[in-house]
């Protein structure tokens, strides 16, 4: 009878000590909240305003003072990651499908379009956030022979070149006096380096660039707070030193790769909505 006595009281400390356990936990640890990101593109200090096709409507200067408009610009971000300086990552879901409602975590920015300048995470784990890391661009991951759909569907209008070069990561488009035909087009994509066997010149080139910024203050997620990210891109440091006169028109990786580098430095979070 002491044996059973004994065994019963233990199984009652037991319970007592999982039941304060559990009272115990930090119950930030189940809760999660939501995150927005704005894209605001600008040449320099100015937003951008896009013009018709044919239009001579010269409102920017490119650093060489060759003028010029947009009537363009466009670009794919993923693989969206949120960091802390106390372990907090929410690192955004990625799913390719045929099916356009299944694709999750790409998207394509399109300055003609405001509603896709605006994206939303969801399931954010609570915490204090201070970066974010995205790709400029699609990588091998997004890249699917014949299968993707929705955004990444070049039926549907998906600026893809082919099965090597891959998709145009970044789009920009204008009119110049400078050219003969009074347009320019630099298309910068690229998935992976292919380094030709026969000494010949290189063709493909991994122009997916992974852009890291610090946030301008602590952002706190949680259940009742939903913070908003405003990024800003400067197509004007896209476009860099650029020479209209002797590059008019980019369609490959390897004549995109020096705009490619300039991706890192047009990017800038501006601030944060708490």
């Amino acid at each position: 009878m002491k044996t059973l006595k004994s065994i019963i009281a233990l199984l009652a400390i037991a319970a007592i000590i999982v039941s304060c356990g559990e009272e115990n936990e930090d119950p930030q640890t189940e809760i999660a909240g939501t995150v927005s990101i704005e894209f605001d593109n600008f040449v320099g200090s100015s937003m951008v305003n896009l013009k018709e096709t044919g239009s001579t409507d010269y409102n920017y200067t490119t650093t060489e003072g060759q003028a010029f408009n947009l009537i363009r610009v466009q670009y794919y971000v993923s693989k969206i990651i949120l960091t802390g300086e106390n372990g907090e990552v929410f690192e955004d879901d990625l799913n390719v499908s045929a099916n356009a409602d299944e694709i999750r975590g790409y998207y394509f920015i399109q300055e003609s379009e405001s509603a896709s300048k605006l994206i939303e995470l969801t399931d954010v784990p609570a915490g204090t956030y201070t970066q974010i890391t995205f790709n400029l661009g699609i990588d091998e991951e997004g890249v699917q022979e014949g299968a993707a759909g929705g955004i990444l569907d070049p039926a549907t209008g998906a600026p893809f070149w082919n099965w090597n070069a891959g998709y145009i990561g970044m789009t920009v488009e204008g009119q110049t006096d400078i050219t003969d035909d009074k347009a320019f087009a630099i298309h910068v994509g690229g998935w992976k380096d292919i380094v030709p066997d026969d000494g010949t010149t290189q063709k493909f080139y991994n122009n997916v660039k992974t852009i890291t910024l610090n946030l301008d203050v602590d952002m706190n997620v949680s259940e009742t707070l939903e913070p908003e990210i405003h990024i800003v891109a400067d197509i004007q440091k896209v476009l860099g030193n650029i020479d209209f006169t002797a590059t008019p028109q980019v369609h490959s990786p390897a004549a995109g790769r020096v705009f490619a580098d300039n991706l890192q430095s047009a990017f800038v979070v501006d601030h944060v909505h708490q």
